[in-house]
């Protein structure tokens, strides 16, 4: 591989990584809610805390940009307009969601990350896996099976490359399929380094696996910040 081609990796995985830390819904607590979401309901620095502890339109807001903008627009222009090789689209993809998970301008913590996930699958135009996922398990699981979005949010992650061997994606999709549930998954498990309690480090880690919380009750999940 020539110099120029691992300098279009290291470019567009700089860049990839800056936009995807870009905290959208701490911005947007911060400039039209005054509220730091640090410092409430779960806090969560991302949109689904946004949204249940700043009011709805704000958080829909927030999750909207880290869908459509920073993870859709971001994907599609790489892959439609600039063309590059699928690997080095694979690098963008892959440091997006790390710079969201673990954004370098809030001490390496962030959001989780599903948001601007989906954003991405949007951006690759998997449209058969993101209504398959959207609506088994989006809109029929979560509304008539079980309630809590953090857990079918688990289903997808590991239902995706299933998804993708079944319709036959190219490699590289294949490849971030896998990559996107290691991430997801070490950010719920990894939170945003938040201490465990003696004696019940396995309780916490699994309910962090299932839940994306430290404790299966979700609504004393979010009220333990304070105001």
């Amino acid at each position: 591989m020539h110099l120029d081609q691992y300098v279009t990796y290291v470019f567009v995985g700089f860049i990839c990584y800056l936009i995807g830390s870009i905290p959208t819904s701490f911005i947007a607590g911060k400039l039209f809610a005054n509220l730091d979401i640090r410092e409430i309901g779960s806090r969560n620095i991302g949109s689904s805390n946004l949204l249940i502890s700043g009011g709805k339109s704000i958080g829909i807001f927030a999750g909207g940009i880290d869908c459509f903008i920073k993870g859709a627009s971001t994907i599609f222009f790489l892959d439609t307009y600039i063309s590059i090789s699928p690997y080095v689209l694979l690098v963008g993809l892959i440091t997006l969601l790390l710079g969201h998970n673990w954004s370098i301008f809030m001490g390496l913590k962030g959001g989780r990350g599903i948001a601007t996930a989906y954003g991405t699958l949007i951006g690759l135009q998997m449209w058969e896996q993101l209504i398959f996922m959207t609506l088994l398990f989006g809109i029929i699981g979560r509304l008539y099976v079980y309630k809590d979005s953090a857990v079918w949010s688990l289903v997808a992650i590991t239902s995706l490359p299933l998804l993708c061997f079944a319709f036959g994606d190219e490699t590289h999709v294949m490849v971030y399929s896998l990559l996107l549930g290691c991430i997801l998954i070490s950010k719920r498990l990894t939170s945003n380094y938040d201490p465990i309690q003696k004696g019940a480090i396995k309780s916490t880690l699994l309910n962090r696996f299932i839940y994306d919380r430290d404790i299966s009750s979700k609504d004393s999940w979010i009220k333990r910040g304070t105001t």
